[in-house]
């Protein structure tokens, strides 16, 4: 009974705050330690401002979002929305660049964004439909207006996928042995589609998987955040932040079976927290079950995240009620035990996945059981300068601290159970994400943060709509300050690498174009239809399992492909018999092993040349070598 009356869980968000105040402080002191980066020590003061912020806010702010709603504003919102969407659609179609967004677009994406923003500041509930409709469509033209100007596939895993449903589709059925025989559900929704509407793989993944994740997490994440806090604002702004988050945006383009997974985690809390009540408990499982069963037949890291944010959920509530008086929602836990027993059962008898989980475990999460960058390569490692890796970093960091604000608002004694359950649940795949990366381990971090950036944008709406009304006494000046933050925080986000394959003009170091053009492809086809020996190049475009387009496009066998890295870094080509193909993007661009970015060698070609290699093959984006 003591504990239950301390003073630390009478404001459980004050002492949470003055607890990350002190780890803020800690986390400071160890980065300097241990990495010595101020792009790394960026995260440690940014929460830190956070956590103070909070502690000034809870003191003077009223907690009342009462903005006029303005019928003729909203119209006018909405009008300039639709005004600068056909801009950017035009911008896009006159690039002046094929393979490449003009910067004039992506600046009006971030306009579109901020206008969004006040358009749901001065809305009534009546407009709800016509403003999700325009996040919507701004998700859409984020994701798609990079898949539609390549001819190709985006990104590394989907050429595996591509070749895997491709097979399911000719054969008629799942073939044994191959690492998603028993995960398909994505496979087979792509193949499903493609069969019904005549589509090839990347346009089929597009109005499937795709258009399912961008539609879905947007819609889900309006009603949770409508359901816990009874606001249509807080629920669109959510869905806003969902749809400029780089993370969902890479998700978007890069279709892969954990980013379709992730689509369920919300549609399961949202049917979990507010259905699971007595006398409609029956339902509630059922409704659940459809939602979960599709997450273990999809993809292993998704189905970790959710069941441990099922434990989370279960434990947050417990906790509420044990401390904070009777809950009105109750997770049994059933749930997260049945959930979490039936994985582990499909791993272990029927897909074996739980043989690469003990691997993982007994290799302690190195970051080498994922990722190998030979030593060898390591010292032509490019110098990233400060600015660039800021740039690169900034817009997530402020994402996930700004959010911290609206969790201290979400496990306030202000708010409900459904609130306090939520808060740590959007907390955990920051957490697992950060704390492995900082200690030097892995758990694919930014599959974790793709994750988070989905459960922490309900949080992070909130407190945009907390500084926004804090201090701001006339709506114009919220209006302002809500346009012009969403607008920096778009740019931020929308031009970092992952949510951006396309324009690197701020990212010329890092950012890098996983995606092949016409030019690529046409002489991709030659070496694959004419060479007899072997074929060498570099690692993501030729030997990677995963991406290789000789591999998955044309069924060359792996023994005859060899990879080029170690030559075009150093500019030592061994004479094999194999054919050598130097792509021109790289005298553009670095070239990516791992986390590492290299410069090929001044002048490759001609020193190709030079040392006894005849060129076979030119064009403006490939030369081919033999000799």
């Amino acid at each position: 009974m003591g504990f239950k009356n301390s003073f630390l869980l009478r404001d459980p968000d004050k002492t949470l705050a003055i607890a990350g105040v002190i780890l803020s402080l800690i986390l400071i002191a160890y980065l300097c330690r241990e990495f010595g980066r101020v792009v790394y020590l960026l995260t440690g003061v940014l929460a830190l401002v956070s956590c103070l912020l909070w502690l000034a806010i809870r003191k003077s702010h009223t907690f009342e979002f009462h903005i006029p709603e303005s019928r003729t504003l909203t119209i006018l919102c909405a009008t300039c929305f639709f005004g600068l969407y056909t801009l950017s659609v035009l911008s896009v179609h006159f690039r002046p660049e094929l393979y490449e967004r003009p910067l004039i677009y992506l600046i009006l994406t971030a306009l579109m964004a901020g206008i969004t923003a006040c358009e749901i500041f001065t809305s009534g509930r009546q407009h709800a439909g016509l403003i999700l409709i325009q996040i919507l469509l701004l998700g859409v033209s984020i994701a798609w207006s990079q898949l539609l100007i390549f001819p190709s596939l985006l990104g590394v895993d989907p050429w595996y996928h591509s070749a895997f449903t491709g097979r399911i589709v000719n054969e008629g059925f799942i073939s044994e042995g191959y690492e998603y025989s028993k995960l398909p559900f994505f496979h087979l929704i792509i193949a499903a589609t493609s069969l019904i509407a005549g589509l090839p793989y990347k346009f089929a993944a597009m109005v499937s998987v795709s258009l399912g994740q961008i539609g879905c997490n947007a819609v889900f994440v309006f009603l949770i955040a409508n359901y816990l806090f009874k606001s249509h604002r807080i629920g669109l702004l959510a869905a806003l932040m969902v749809m400029i988050a780089n993370h969902h945006i890479f998700m978007s383009y890069w279709s892969i079976p954990n980013a379709f997974a992730a689509v369920f985690i919300p549609v399961a809390l949202y049917l979990l927290l507010p259905r699971f009540k007595e006398g409609s408990r029956l339902a509630s499982a059922i409704l659940c079950t459809m939602a979960l069963a599709p997450i273990i037949l999809t993809h292993t890291i998704t189905a970790i995240c959710m069941a441990i944010l099922l434990f989370v959920t279960w434990g947050a509530l417990v906790f509420y009620r044990s401390f904070y008086g009777k809950a009105e929602n109750y997770v049994p836990l059933s749930v997260p035990i049945i959930f979490t027993t039936a994985m582990l059962a499909w791993w272990t008898y029927a897909s074996d996945c739980i043989g690469t989980l003990i691997d993982l475990i007994k290799s302690g999460f190195s970051i080498d059981f994922f990722v190998k960058t030979p030593e060898e390569l390591r010292s032509y490692a490019a110098v990233v300068p400060l600015g660039e890796q800021l740039f690169e970093n900034l817009g997530m960091f402020l994402f996930f601290a700004v959010s911290f604000i609206g969790i201290f608002y979400m496990i306030s004694r202000k708010r409900s159970n459904s609130t306090f359950a939520m808060a740590w649940v959007g907390m955990t795949p920051l957490a697992i994400g950060f704390f492995s990366l900082i200690s030097g381990h892995t758990v694919i971090e930014h599959r974790w943060w793709y994750f988070a950036q989905i459960l922490l944008s309900i949080p992070l709406a909130v407190a945009i709509c907390l500084v926004g009304t804090w201090k701001f006494k006339k709506p114009l000046y919220t209006y302002g300050f809500v346009f012009s933050s969403i607008v920096v925080l778009s740019i931020l986000l929308i031009m970092s690498t992952p949510a951006n394959i396309d324009n690197h003009i701020l990212s010329p170091t890092i950012g890098s174009t996983f995606a092949y053009t016409q030019s690529e492809i046409a002489a991709s086809e030659f070496f694959a239809v004419n060479a007899v020996n072997g074929l060498s190049s570099d690692f993501y475009y030729c030997t990677n399992p995963s991406s290789s387009i000789y591999i998955h496009a044309y069924s060359i066998d792996p023994e005859r492909l060899l990879t080029l890295d170690d030559s075009l870094v150093s500019g030592k080509f061994d004479h094999d018999g194999s054919i050598k193909i130097l792509r021109s993007k790289w005298r553009r661009e670095t070239l990516k092993r791992g986390e590492v970015a290299l410069y090929i060698h001044l002048g490759i070609n001609a020193y190709i040349s030079n040392s006894g290699f005849s060129k076979i093959y030119d064009s403006p984006a490939m030369t081919g070598y033999t000799g």
